[in-house]
Formats: C-alpha cells, sequence, structure tokens
C-alpha cells in the first residue's frame, strides 16, 4: 500500500507535469527512444533465434549427434596408413551406442547410394538412402500414409520402401503410392508408406527450404549394402545419435571422438556434427547483438538522462520561490528532494511506458518486414524498463540534491 505522503507527492508530480506537458514531453523523449531500441533489439533477436529453433525442431530436434565421414587428407598425397583406413563403418555406430546407454535415446546409419529408380510414369537418376529403425524419429520424418519399416524387414532387408511426397508425386503421380513396385537399380521394391510433407520457409514468399526432404527415397540399410552397395566392411555415410540429456553431450562427444580415432589408426577422416553446439554458438551470436542493442539504449537513455538534467536545472530556477515557500512552511530538505525525484520517476515511468509500446510497434514492424513471427519474452519488457528507470534516477540525483539544498530565505527573496 502507498503511504499518504507518498500519494501526495506522486498528485503533486503529476499536476506538475500536466501543466508543464511540453517541458515533461522533451524529458521523456530520451526514455522513450531508449526503451524503444533495447525492448526492440531484444525482440527482433528473440523472434530470430525461435525461428531457427523451430527448424531445428522440424529437421529432428536439436539432441543430436551427427557423425560423417570426410577425407583426412586435404592437400598432398595419402600416406599408406590413410589409404588403408576404412572410414566410417557399422563398428564405429555400434561402438557409440554403447559409450553411455543410460543417456543415449537411439543411435541411426545411413548409407546412401544413386540408382536409376524407374516406375510406370518416371525414369530417374537419384540418391537412396539406406536406413534403420531409428531413423525416422531422429530425422523428424513421420509417415502419413501407409506404414513404416518393420523390425523383420530392416533385419532382412527386404525390398520395400517409404517415399518422401516428392518422389511418390514424381513416379507415382496418380493413384495410391502404397502397394506398388518401383525398381531401385536392379531391385524392384514395394512401396509401405509416404512422409508426410516438410515445409519451412524463413519468409512467405520463399521457397520451401525443406524440397530436398521430400525427394527421398529410403530403403532398408541391409537391402542398400547387400544389392546395390556391397561391402564387406560394411561402411555407412552418416551415423546419429540423439543424446536424452543435453548437459552430457560434450562429455559424450569427446568419448566418441577418442572410440572413432581408435577405430580409424588415429586418423581425422570423419566430422562430429552436434547440433547442440551450433545452436549455442548461434545464441551466443544472438547474446552479443543483444549486448549491441543494449549498448545502443543506453546511450539513447544517457543522452536522454542528459537533456533532462539540463531541463530539471533550468527549470529548478523558476520553481526556486516555489521551494522556498515550501520550506518556509515545514517541508525539510529530504522531503524536497523526494518530490523532485518522484517528478522524475513519473516522467521516466511514462516515457517506459510508451518506449514500450513504441518497442512493440518497432517490432512488430521489422518482424514484419523481415516475414518472421513476433517473439517477446516479458524479461525484455522487464530489461528495457529496469534500465530506464534506473538510468531515470542516476540522473535525477543531482536536480533534486541541488533543490534540497537551497536556503529557504534566499529562495524567498529570489526574483
Amino acid at each position: 500500500m502507498l503511504s499518504g505522503a507518498f500519494r501526495e507527492r506522486l498528485f503533486e508530480a503529476w499536476i506538475e507535469i500536466r501543466e508543464n506537458l511540453g517541458r515533461s514531453s522533451l524529458q521523456a523523449i530520451g526514455v522513450i527512444l531508449g526503451v524503444a531500441s533495447v525492448l526492440g533489439g531484444f525482440s527482433i533477436s528473440d523472434s530470430q533465434r525461435r525461428r531457427a529453433d523451430e527448424r531445428w525442431m522440424k529437421l529432428g530436434g536439436m539432441d543430436r549427434l551427427m557423425v560423417q565421414q570426410a577425407t583426412a587428407v586435404k592437400d598432398g598425397t595419402p600416406t599408406a596408413l590413410q589409404n588403408a583406413n576404412l572410414g566410417l563403418r557399422n563398428e564405429d555406430a555400434l561402438g557409440g551406442g554403447g559409450l553411455d546407454t543410460k543417456s543415449l535415446d537411439g543411435v541411426s546409419q545411413q548409407k546412401r547410394v544413386r540408382a536409376r529408380v524407374r516406375s510406370a510414369y518416371a525414369d530417374q537418376d537419384r540418391g537412396v538412402t539406406g536406413i534403420d529403425g531409428d531413423y525416422l524419429p531422429l530425422n523428424g520424418y513421420g509417415v502419413e500414409k501407409g506404414r513404416a519399416f518393420s523390425a523383420e524387414e530392416l533385419s532382412e532387408g527386404r525390398a520395400v520402401a517409404l517415399l518422401g511426397a516428392e518422389a511418390a508425386a514424381t513416379f507415382f503421380p496418380t493413384g495410391d503410392p502404397v502397394g506398388q513396385s518401383i525398381r531401385v537399380g536392379d531391385v524392384p521394391v514395394t512401396v509401405v508408406g509416404i512422409f508426410g510433407e516438410k515445409i519451412f520457409r524463413w519468409r512467405d514468399n520463399q521457397g520451401n527450404q525443406f524440397a530436398w526432404r521430400n525427394r527421398v527415397i529410403c530403403l532398408p540399410a541391409s537391402l542398400v549394402a547387400r544389392r546395390m552397395n556391397g561391402d564387406k566392411w560394411q561402411r555407412v555415410d552418416t551415423v546419429s545419435f540423439r543424446i536424452r540429456d543435453l548437459s552430457v553431450m560434450e562429455k559424450f562427444s569427446e568419448g566418441l571422438g577418442a572410440l572413432l580415432r581408435g577405430n580409424h589408426r588415429q586418423q581425422e577422416d570423419f566430422r562430429m556434427d552436434d547440433i547442440a553446439k551450433r545452436v549455442r554458438k548461434r545464441q551466443s551470436q544472438g547474446d552479443v547483438y543483444n549486448i549491441i542493442f543494449m549498448l545502443s539504449g543506453i546511450l539513447s537513455l544517457i543522452g536522454g538522462g542528459m537533456v533532462n538534467v539540463n531541463i530539471q536545472m533550468a527549470t529548478l530556477k523558476d520553481r526556486v520561490r516555489e521551494v522556498g515557500v515550501k520550506m518556509a512552511i515545514g517541508a525539510s530538505g529530504r522531503e524536497i528532494f523526494k518530490g523532485f525525484m518522484t517528478e522524475a520517476l513519473l516522467v521516466t515511468g511514462l516515457g517506459s511506458a510508451v518506449g514500450l509500446l513504441g518497442g512493440v510497434i518497432f517490432s512488430k514492424f521489422i518482424t514484419s518486414f523481415l516475414e518472421i513471427p513476433l517473439f517477446m519474452k516479458p524479461a525484455s519488457f522487464a530489461w528495457a524498463f529496469f534500465l530506464a528507470t534506473a538510468f531515470g534516477f542516476v540522473f535525477a540525483l543531482y536536480p533534486a540534491w541541488k533543490a534540497s539544498r537551497l536556503s529557504p530565505m534566499e529562495a524567498l527573496r529570489y526574483e
């Protein structure tokens, strides 16, 4: 509850602001610009981060660690040891899966080949992906029509296929593809399911960023290895690990790196891509932008605060007799200080409210221009208001102190 004295000071401050609206508006401009700048900057940065997070979630989540084949030799001729290495293999996936079974939610291997894919309607050279049972959840795919591969089909390498939405429309432009046959290379396979269409656009007028995901043709990995790309070393192109607890991701990554280097004779012929690490890096970049936005807002608040000090010092000369009268009827210097400070903070509060509204409008305009959904955190509002209040308090100290130190007799004689 507000004390009676505070309510009285607040009312007097409001009367003073209302009767000197032009001067008060000038005092509030710096606060409005600073608050709008901080809130707008934070909100634009948060909106972009949220949009990027949505993309990762649609790709299958941020809790994935992917290992891919990479060349160990960037320049020059490979050594005999490098030539003797076998690359990423099935045993790497099995070894990684045994590192930390409590934290792992799944391990998926992918074997990719190029093959001639033919149906009654199309004949194209396409990339074909050999998958295992954890591929669909780890990569965010859902079967919209038909069904996924059964455990027996995966283990026995049966001739079945799952098609992306674009692949289904290309090879079966009419009718239901489920149950029909296509030839992948020389192998006839039966389509058992169709993935739901994947769509993601940064902006409404952009093309689908996930168009490549709708072109996939998936077969059991064991079928690809046995019938299309026979390899006694069981080499794979990508191994994905889903880590349940992101706090152990770094430790798991270090253990997996040591395991792979041991398997690959200390050769770095693989590349690990920690999605969470990539997200953390992007978030740290976003934090830098937030600091820049905050600094620009602080500069506006400092500029506005200096203007406030000048205006308050100028108006203090007009109010010397008023201060003298208050002191003559019993007001202490402390009460005079509180009265001036209350007025300054009320101007700051009103300016902050207008600045927050301006920040929302500014953020809405910019995100509409960028064609991304606006996302605003309560913390952004709190930071903008806190900074404005803190600077408003600091810059009001000197004029309030100066007013409280006036001599009553000199103030009453002041013309």
